[in-house]
C-alpha cells in the first residue's frame, strides 16, 4: 500500500498546485510555542520530545486503528492524505518552473523571489551566481521536500512522514531556545542521513557515475552532520552533471531537475519491484 500511496500522493502534488496552501504548518508553530510555555525550564532534548510526541502518537494511533478496517481501504486513504500533506511544503517542480518562466521572461524580481524560495535564503541577483545557487539548491531540497518523506513513509508509514516533516519544520522555527534549535537540527540531520545517501546514489546511477563518485570521495570532511548531508547531495549531484553542456544560462537548472526526477523514479521502481516480490512471495 505504501507504493500506491506514494504514487497517488506525488500525482496530487504535481496536479493540484492550488492545494499547497492546505499544507500550512502554522498550527504546528502555535502548538510548539504553547507546549514550550507550559514546560518548566529544561534542556533541548526534553523540549524536542515534548513538542513532537503528541502529534506523532496521534498519527501512530490512527494508523494502527485503521489498519484492518474495510480491508485496509481507510488505512490506504489515510496514508495518501498524510503523505501528500508531508511533501513540500511547496511542489518542487512548480517552484522550478515558475523560476524558469521568470528567467525566460526577464522578470528579475519574480526570478529572485522563486530563487530565494528554492535556496531558502536571500538569493543573489547576479544571473550566473543565481543559476549556480539554484542548481545546487535543487539537488539538496529534493531530498528534504520529497525523497526523505518517501523514505520514512516506506519505513514506518504515515507516522514516519509526519515525524520527518515536523522535525524539519521545528529545526527551522525561528525564535526558539538555542538548545532546542540545536537538538532539533541534529535530529533532523540524523533522519536525513540515510535518504540523502540513497538519493546521492540515484544521482550517480542516473547521471555521470564516475563524476559523481569522484565528487563524493573528494568532498571535504565536515564534522557537522547537517552540512555533511548537504555536501553529499550537492557534490555528488554536481559530479553527476559533469558532462552537461550548457546551451543557455539556465540549462543546468533543467538538467538538475531532470536528474532529480530520474533519481526519485529509480527508487520508486525499486520499491515497486520489492512490492511485487512481496506479493508474489
Amino acid at each position: 500500500m505504501a507504493l500506491i500511496s506514494i504514487i497517488i500522493g506525488l500525482m496530487f502534488d504535481r496536479a493540484f498546485r492550488h492545494l499547497h496552501d492546505l499544507r500550512d504548518l502554522s498550527w504546528f508553530e502555535y502548538y510548539t510555542n504553547s507546549v514550550l510555555r507550559l514546560l518548566p525550564p529544561s534542556n533541548g532534548v526534553v523540549q524536542t520530545i515534548a513538542v513532537l510526541i503528541l502529534p506523532v502518537l496521534v498519527i501512530a494511533t490512527i494508523q494502527y486503528l485503521l489498519s484492518d478496517i474495510f480491508l485496509g481501504f481507510l488505512h490506504l486513504l489515510f496514508g495518501i492524505l498524510v503523505f501528500a500533506y508531508c511533501l513540500g511544503p511547496a511542489c518542487l517542480s512548480s517552484d522550478i518552473e515558475y523560476y524558469l518562466d521568470a528567467r525566460r521572461l526577464g522578470d528579475q524580481d519574480e526570478a529572485l523571489h522563486f530563487a530565494s524560495a528554492l535556496t531558502e535564503r536571500a538569493a543573489s541577483s547576479a544571473p550566473d551566481q543565481q543559476t549556480n545557487d539554484v542548481t545546487r539548491a535543487i539537488l539538496y531540497v529534493a531530498n528534504e521536500r520529497i525523497f526523505a518523506v518517501i523514505f520514512w513513509f516506506v519505513i514506518i508509514g504515515p507516522v514516519g512522514a509526519v515525524l520527518y516533516r515536523l522535525t524539519t519544520n521545528l529545526s527551522k522555527h525561528h525564535g526558539l531556545d538555542d538548545s532546542l534549535t540545536a537538538v532539533s537540527m541534529l535530529f533532523q540531520a540524523v533522519l536525513t542521513w540515510v535518504p540523502a545517501r540513497m538519493l546521492a546514489l540515484g544521482y550517480a546511477l542516473t547521471g555521470h557515475f564516475d563524476g559523481a563518485l569522484q565528487a563524493y570521495r573528494n568532498r571535504p570532511y565536515e564534522p557537522d552532520l547537517a552540512l555533511d548531508n548537504y555536501d553529499v547531495l550537492v557534490n555528488t549531484g554536481m559530479g553527476a552533471l559533469r558532462d552537461h553542456e550548457a546551451t543557455d544560462e539556465i540549462s543546468s537548472i533543467i538538467t538538475a531537475k531532470n536528474l532529480v526526477t530520474r533519481s526519485i523514479l529509480i527508487w520508486i521502481a525499486v520499491l515497486a519491484l520489492l512490492t511485487l516480490g512481496g506479493w508474489l512471495g
